[in-house]
Formats: C-alpha cells, structure tokens, sequence
C-alpha cells in the first residue's frame, strides 16, 4: 500500500502518508491550558505510528472559540502550554501540525464570553446564534492574530500548521456569498480576507509546511461545493503553500458530513474528491471515514488521494496505522462513526471518549497482585472489563449464557443506517477473545457453581420493562429485544410499539421501512431522548416522509380491549382500532438477581453496565473498564 511509504510534505519527511485530522478533545479547562489528561491522549496516539498529528483546532482570537474548553494560541502562556503537546509528539517520532481557525458565526458565546461575530449577520443553525457583522477594526484584530498564532506555532517547535479555509468556518464564511452580505472591500472581492491571511502566512512561516483544509462540499443547495472551492485552490497554489486538506460538510449547516456521521453515503464524497483532484497539482490529503481497508485499497488504486487523515478512527484504535503497517489489520478496532462516545463527549464537556477504547486518555496499568476473577455477562460492560483485567495481568474467565459475545449491542447494526455498527462490535469481541484468559459460551451461572475466584465482575445486562397497562397481557405482544433477535413473529400489519426511546423509534423505522402501518407512544414529549443528537436528527428527517407511521408524544395507553385500545393524549381521552402486534420498548430494568446473590454470599463482587444502571454503549464499556482498574 502506497499509503504506508515515505512522502515529501514542503520541507517535511513524512515516515508514512498517514495524518492524523484536528479532532477537538475537550480536555482542556476554561483557561484554555494543556492539562495532564491531554499529555496522555496525545502520548497513546502518538505511538500509533502515523507521520504526522494535526492538533486539536486553535481559536486565533478569543471570538473565535468553538468551546469552553479548546486549547489557545493566543494567550501569552499558550507557546509553554502548546510547548507540551510538541514534546510529547516530538519525543514518538511524530510530527505535530498546528490548525489554526476563527469559527466565526459558528463560535459559542459560552466559550468566547462575547457576542458572535462573522462577515455579515447570517445565522448558524447548529448554534442558533445569529452573529454581528464584523468592523473593519474588528477584522484587522483577528488577522494580526493569525500573524501571532503562525509565531506562537514556530516558538513552540511545530512543524507544520493548517489554514481551516473550510468547513463553515470564518474564511469560507467570507468566500460564500450566501454568508457574506457586504458592500465594503470584503464583499466586492470576497476572497480579500483569504488572501490577506495568506500574504501574513507567506511572511510569516519561515520554514513551516503548510496545509490548507478545504471543505470538498457542503452538501446543501447554494452551498460550497468543488467549483466554489476554485479559488482556494488556485490561490494556495499560486502562494506556494504544500498540500490540500479536503474534509466535507460545515460545521453550521451540514454537521453529519463535518463530523463524518455513519448513515451518509460514501459514493457522494468520492465524486467531491475526485472534482477536487482534477482542480489541483497539490498533494492531496483526504479525510471523512478514512479508517477501512476495502476504502483505502480503492483511494490507492484510483489516485484519489497522496495522504490519508484519520480522525476518530484513532480514537477507537491509536495502534490502526502501526496495525496497518505490520500486515495485522485483522487486530484493528474499528470505529463505527456514530459519535456516541466522541462527539456527545465533546459537547458536553466531559471529553472524548469511544464506546469501544475507554483507554483513550488512560496510561497502561498492570496489577500488583494477579487474581483469578469471574466476570459473568458477554455484553459491553462485561467484554470490557475482561479485556481490561487480562491486559492488566489477572486471570480473567468471562462467562456469557448465549452462544455468542456481544450482549445488547447486538441491536445496534441491526437499525436503519447503522449498518456499520457492526464493526466496532466485531473488533470488540475480537479483542475480548484475544486478551481474555478463558470464554465460556453458553454457560448459566448462580453463586454456588462459580466458586473458585477472588472477585466477581457482574455485567448481566437488563430486561425489558414490562408496563402495567390493563388488557396489555392479553395482546399478542413481543419485547424489543426479542423484535430485533427475531424469536418471535410479527402477526398482521398493524403495529403498536409503546415506548418511543432509541430502541423503539428504531423499530418502528425499520417496520416503516417494510410496510407495517405503526403507531408508537410515548408518555413525554422526549422522542429518542436518548440517541445521539445528530443520529436522531438524521433519523427524525426519515421519518418525517413515512405517511404509515404515527409518533404519538404526551400519549399514555390506558386500556386494550378486543374492541379498541384506549388513550390518554395531553390529557383527552381518545381511541384506535385494535393492533396486530405491540411491541414493548419501554424502557429496561437491571439484571441484578446474581448481584444480590453474591453479596449475601459474602463474595468480592462489583456490578457494572445495565446490570447496575441501564444507559448507553458507552456507559457500559467505560463503568467495565473502571472496575477492572478498581483491581490494581
């Protein structure tokens, strides 16, 4: 694979083609510091063998912060802060790449403290904030920072920094004219402000390679797309800067292609790639769900691309290049582009994370004392705590009552567009089996027949909550568990699904999707409350062309009868002809009955995952990790 040989980047030898894309961690603090957390992150992934690491973005000016806690450049203890990182990198044989950006519209007034401002008063639909217009003064400050972020990058040793000219963000923001309204000079020639921040770029680099990150399209009607992206190009061209770096999506109108989600289809951005190809003798760095073998093949045969950017595909696997390298991709954990545990983490503050590596931010522990320990349950909780005590050096026997490993998360790949679910899945049971001391499949456990262990990891999982509704057990029912394992049968055309969280609005699409007329309830307003927020978003567009399904909100089931099926809607009483088939997803309830058992018993014992508190992949794999660490 061409991708794994040496390449000349400007004045950079790169060891192989493989980049790592700027993907925010929120690992910093409010004052925009490096913390400890960072230092680990950027340790694990630098170790994985990439050539080069774009860093997480950096706001060139303080009104242009994205969140509260983004890394800074223009601070007077950024260069020491950023100082850091490079070291880390440096000290792995990585390069390190700084990407420098002002959001512009798309900048979070929590973050900057300010009101946002952009070229001209055009609101960004992600945020919800509609931004002021930048003055002229305004505009000269953030270009001066542009100038003192190039210096800060050089003073803290970096090799390389990135111009975001994409993505949304402010200088696309001021190319576009569907965001830029001026009459000034910046709207008679609105590649004015590009070209200003790339005469301070050629002034100012000295020995730096530069890339310019380019969005190929964003995917909207008026948006950017290859044609509009021409001069971006040709101009990064004419200034003599070394390579392109094409994303996809904007940040404010199109985040499921900035943020690479798993329901897009992938034909679309090789047809971007390849019209970007054509316009530009630039070595070529692509980025958007980069991390699969079969993708790289085609992007290698075709010349779609000189280098390859990997994002969160590192985040699931830091060791994906190392693995590529070495012929082992079989080893690989591969990430499934949900977001779950990457985006959501971001944007709530905690940090990134993933469902299936909660060791992204973790040093390598070993344990003092090596003990034999039972951890009962195959799902997320119980593989990753098995992984866990075995990478760890205990002696971990992991026991799972079905025939295979994997637990709920089998549901997953099994909804609509989330086909690729199934990849994470497949490497975590993968890497269950590679670390784990013993398997045994098919086995049910009580206190009594596991004896022989100095602690007890209980990961059994939930079951379905049954609702009191009268008449209820006298329907032909199902659980959602058993709808997506297919042990029961559907009867008839008419579905009633109660319950209209992730699960059940998941079934109810793929009952859609065959004909079924539905109807699903749900007793609040809270419809998927619990998925991802731009999984639900994409989904809830779906469904909003499906004439045969019904999302009934604020509606509690009172009564089933032959005759009808009795309702309470925001408080009127209403009616519908009886169901076929209802399908209960109303909720979980934990597994905890061994739990119990093994405390009364006197055991060492932890429970973790749905066994304890039902909640998301992401939930169980990081509660399963923390009580294999609780062992060292």
């Amino acid at each position: 694979m061409k991708f794994s040989e040496a390449f000349t980047l400007g004045q950079l030898k790169l060891k192989n083609r493989f980049i790592m894309a700027p993907v925010k961690s929120a690992y910093g603090n409010p004052q925009g510091e490096v913390t400890p957390r960072h230092l680990v992150y950027y340790d694990n992934l630098s170790k994985g063998g990439m050539a080069m690491i774009i860093l997480e973005p950096v706001a060139v000016s303080q009104s242009g912060k994205e969140h509260p806690k983004q890394l800074t450049v223009h601070l007077p203890d950024s260069q020491k802060n950023l100082e850091k990182i490079v070291s880390t990198l440096h000290g792995n044989n990585t390069l390190a790449c700084l990407n420098i950006n002002h959001a512009g519209r798309a900048a979070n007034p929590k973050a900057t403290g300010m009101p946002t401002v952009a070229p001209s008063a055009v609101s960004c639909p992600a945020t919800g904030q509609t931004p002021g217009a930048l003055s002229m003064a305004a505009i000269k400050d953030i270009l001066n920072g542009y100038r003192q972020a190039i210096r800060t990058a050089i003073a803290a040793g970096f090799d390389a920094i990135e111009i975001q000219a994409g993505h949304g963000y402010l200088i696309q923001q001021f190319l576009s004219p569907r965001t830029n309204l001026r009459d000034d000079d910046y709207g008679q020639d609105r590649s004015l402000f590009l070209k200003e921040v790339f005469d301070i770029v050629r002034e100012e680099k000295k020995t730096l390679t530069v890339l310019v990150r380019i969005s190929g399209s964003d995917f909207m009607e008026h948006g950017f797309g290859p044609e509009e992206n021409g001069v971006i190009l040709q101009l990064a061209q004419q200034y003599g800067f070394d390579a392109i770096h094409c994303g996809l999506g904007n940040a404010c109108d199109t985040p499921p292609w900035y943020y690479s989600h798993m329901a897009l289809p992938e034909q679309k951005q090789q047809d971007v790639v390849q019209a970007i190809r054509k316009q530009t003798t630039l070595p070529l760095i692509v980025a958007g769900r980069m991390g699969d073998i079969d993708k790289l093949d085609t992007y290698e045969r075709e010349n779609l691309a000189d280098c390859i950017s990997l994002g969160r595909p590192l985040i699931a696997d830091p060791n994906f290049v190392n693995k590529v390298l070495q012929q082992q991709t079989d080893d690989i954990t591969y990430c499934g582009y949900c977001l779950q545990g990457c985006l959501a983490n971001v944007k709530n503050g905690s940090g990134i994370g993933c469902i299936v590596n909660p060791r992204i931010d973790k040093q390598p522990l070993q344990a003092k004392t090596a003990k034999k320990v039972a951890v009962i349950g195959g799902g997320p909780a119980g593989m990753a705590a098995a992984t866990q005590l075995a990478m760890m050096g205990h002696k971990a026997t992991l026991y799972e009552k079905n025939d295979c490993l994997g637990g709920q998360f089998e549901m997953a790949y099994k909804a609509p567009h989330k086909d690729s679910m199934l990849r994470p899945l497949s490497s975590l049971i993968k890497q269950t089996e590679k670390h784990a001391v013993e398997i045994k499949l098919q086995t049910t456990v009580n206190a009594t027949s596991i004896d022989d262990f100095d602690h007890f990891i209980v990961a059994t999982g939930s079951r379905q909550r049954i609702p009191e509704i009268k008449g209820l057990a006298d329907q032909y029912s199902m659980t959602s568990l058993e709808f997506f394992a297919k042990t029961k049968p559907l009867q008839g055309k008419r579905i009633l699904i109660i319950g209209a969280g992730m699960i059940g609005i998941e079934a109810a699409e793929i009952l859609a999707d065959e004909g079924y007329d539905v109807v699903i309830t749900k007793r609040t307003d809270t419809i998927a409350n619990d998925m991802e927020m731009i999984t639900k978003k994409l989904m809830l567009k779906r469904l909003e062309q499906k004439k045969n399904l019904l999302i009934s909100a604020n509606t509690t089931l009172m009564e089933f009868t032959p005759e009808h099926v009795k309702y309470k809607h925001q408080g009127n009483d209403g009616e519908w002809a009886p169901f076929d088939t209802v399908i209960v997803a109303a909720g979980m309830n934990p597994e905890n009955d061994l739990y119990t058992q093994l405390q009364t018993a006197g055991k060492s014992v932890q429970i973790v995952g749905d066994a304890d508190e039902p909640a998301d992949i992401y939930a169980a794999t990081q509660k399963g990790y923390l009580a294999a660490v609780a062992l060292t």
